[in-house]
């Protein structure tokens, strides 16, 4: 754990949030939409770690990054085994960048669709979140997802898919002008594996959507 703690440290001095400018904030430009779809996919991220009745409890550290944009986000992930085929988790990360405070959390829950305790290896997900980055940008987004597990010669394979769906509020702290609301709906897939590596996991995943595309690198130790 303490390695998870060291790595955050070091994410968090050097994280920094895609770099822009208020007035380049509209429903036509391409590169509004882009930020757009980063604060959301970041907000709703999760990633695969197995239910079991031995670890209860897993704590990581997650670092995402648009293909298109050009800075990534540090955060802190925790899920938590409430029964058999359920689990709670939440996500969180805040930190200084060029255009202020940024702020994101979110929690949502994870569905082992099996009975009588007969582990399936589908999981269903459904995650919101929130990211603020001072009061200039503010994205909720909810999301909904299926992803199911492949042995690969005993080598974990996770391919899904799923639904994103944001609101964005842009706004101009310099003149107080509202520049309007934006809803973005974003379907996707998704490829990740599990490597075990002195008592953590390292869980790279892939995620592919319409006009957008998310790389995310997580570390996590399970107790």
């Amino acid at each position: 754990m303490r390695y998870i703690l060291h790595i955050l440290c070091i994410s968090v001095s050097l994280g920094q949030w895609t770099t822009f400018q208020s007035n380049e904030f509209s429903n036509s430009s391409k590169k509004s939409k882009t930020i757009f779809r980063t604060a959301g996919f970041a907000t709703t991220h999760n990633f695969p770690i197995d239910i079991t009745e031995k670890n209860r409890i897993a704590i990581g550290l997650s670092t995402l990054k648009g293909v298109s944009a050009n800075g990534f986000l540090p955060m802190i992930s925790g899920k938590m085994t409430v029964s058999w085929n359920l689990s709670l988790r939440g996500r969180m990360t805040a930190y200084s960048a060029e255009e202020g405070t940024i702020q994101a959390y979110g929690w949502g829950l994870s569905l082992n669709p099996s009975k009588d305790k007969e582990i399936s290896k589908w999981i269903i997900n459904l995650d919101s979140g929130k990211l603020n980055s001072n009061d200039a940008l503010i994205v909720s987004a909810i999301q909904a997802s299926a992803a199911r597990q492949y042995n690969l010669n005993k080598f974990p394979v996770y391919v899904g898919f799923g639904l994103n769906i944001l609101n964005a509020n842009p706004k101009s702290l310099l003149d107080k002008e509202y520049q309007g609301k934006k809803e973005i709906q974003t379907n996707f897939i998704n490829v990740g594996t599990k490597i075990s590596m002195g008592g953590l996991s390292l869980i790279p995943q892939l995620w592919f959507g319409s006009q957008y595309s998310m790389v995310s690198v997580n570390i996590v130790g399970t107790f």
